[in-house]
């Protein structure tokens, strides 16, 4: 991070969502200064407010994470009609368009060979969840507003034990997604383990 960082990273939690937090819907800014705030000393250098703007945020990262990470975050929510009752989901609303998709379907942003991190934040619970990015890319990418769901029993476990993972059938495709979840003090321990997951799934021959 830089030498003199600006006032919202150094701020104690409370003051900072007092200044910061939007009065309705949380916006982007607001999102990505919340995730550097809990990556702390795990950022190599704070993006520019510009950047903290942009859908998705590219961060700069100390070992032993990738250098880069691109992330995109979302306001996870809770909604009592799911399926299953009391399950956690974002709305993929950001992406870019595949070349023969015409903008119907979107992709995850992988320029630069910079890995995307599919990230959403409960802002009551002050959670984080992460799904993996790449399984939500295959058959062609996903259609804008897809839901994309986590069970409680994985949220309430990271909210009791600081990180926690569990596992959920997707129907398309056909697969089983890891979920990991984390409160902001683990989130970059929970990273590391959200990659080696989704190696893993690479490695398994299942994209």
């Amino acid at each position: 991070m830089t030498a003199v960082p600006p006032d919202w990273v150094t701020l104690p939690d409370e003051v900072f969502r007092d200044r910061y937090r939007p009065a309705h819907r949380l916006t982007r800014g607001y999102l990505h200064r919340v995730l550097l705030r809990a990556l702390g000393p795990a950022v190599e250098r704070l993006p520019s407010d510009e950047d903290l703007d942009c859908q998705a945020l590219v961060v700069d990262l100390a070992p032993p994470l990738p250098p880069r990470l691109r992330f995109y975050v979302y306001e996870a929510t809770q909604h009592a009609s799911e399926r299953q009752r009391g399950t956690f989901k974002v709305q993929l609303t950001k992406g870019v368009a595949g070349p023969c998709t015409s903008g119907r379907r979107l992709h995850f942003d992988r320029a630069g060979n910079i890995r995307p991190i599919l990230t959403g934040y409960h802002p009551d619970w002050h959670l984080f969840i992460l799904w993996d990015a790449d399984l939500h890319d295959l058959g062609g990418g996903f259609a804008y507003s897809k839901n994309v769901q986590a069970p409680p029993d994985v949220v309430w476990g990271a909210i009791a034990h600081g990180l926690a993972h569990g596992d959920r059938r997707l129907k398309n495709p056909a697969v089983t997604e890891t979920i990991v979840a984390a409160r902001p003090r683990r989130l970059a321990e929970a990273l590391g383990l959200r990659i080696r997951l989704s190696n893993r799934t690479l490695c398994a021959g299942v994209l």
